[in-house]
């Protein structure tokens, strides 16, 4: 009967790839014959090939411990994509089917380049980002942060939640729309769409940043709600 062993996490400095399972006798072979090894190699290039047919065209070599001993597969070796690779990174699990069964989930990762934004000089802290604060640059996927930023627009015009440095590669969280209305200031109201539209006077009684909702007081006094449009201007009725 197949009996587990205790998983054994891989760690960057030894090489070795994942989360290990065996039956019993893939780690030792008979004592009355020689004890017979998958190559690592082997388990590397069917993690990779696994990588590739998921559409992965550039995978960096698979770390697997040169060290590691699995019995000798009887059988074609068999991968599969255990965790989708996103962002560059991804898990593959191959596994022996043969007489003595193994398992091994190993870590691969894209080495294929993505377009990123990135700041081209130092900004502090709530400071209004233009075009000439970021650019498109080519990263490694997988050195990339999971929620990175990948088009200008998504960045100019917003503003900076903290001070961060030239070079850093910009994400959500790390900035914030501007502020377009304050509260108690005088608003123009922008009612209808295309050619025909009505404009009138207004207070806002909050605060607002690009995008967000914002109840306004009109000039008649009723309490109107609309989308903060840009500076001191709210759509309503949309």
């Amino acid at each position: 009967m197949a009996i587990g062993i205790a998983p054994i996490r891989w760690l960057a400095r030894a090489g070795v790839a994942g989360i290990l399972t065996v039956a019993a006798g893939a780690l030792t072979a008979g004592a009355d014959e020689p004890a017979r090894w998958q190559p690592p190699d082997t388990i590397a290039a069917a993690a990779r090939a696994a990588a590739t047919e998921a559409g992965v065209t550039e995978v960096e070599a698979v770390a697997v411990d040169s060290r590691l001993k699995l019995a000798e597969c009887s059988v074609p070796l068999e991968a599969r994509i255990e965790r989708a690779i996103q962002r560059g990174q991804g898990t593959v699990v191959v596994s022996c089917g043969g007489a003595t069964s193994w398992r091994l989930f190993v870590p691969v990762r894209a080495t294929n380049r993505t377009p990123a934004v990135v700041l081209v000089r130092n900004v502090q802290a709530g400071a209004l980002l233009s075009a000439d604060d970021v650019a498109i640059e080519q990263r490694a996927a997988a050195a990339l942060p999971y929620d990175y930023l990948s088009r200008l627009d998504e960045a100019v015009g917003f503003t900076a939640r903290r001070t961060q440095t030239v070079g850093t590669v910009l994400v959500p969280a790390a900035l914030e729309r501007p502020e377009v209305v304050a509260r108690g200031a005088l608003v123009t109201l922008i009612a209808g769409d295309g050619p025909v539209t009505v404009k009138s006077d207004g207070v806002a009684l909050e605060a607002a940043r690009l995008g967000q909702r914002v109840r306004v007081r009109s000039a008649s006094g009723r309490v109107i709600e609309g989308t903060a449009e840009g500076p001191g201007q709210v759509r309503v009725g949309s």
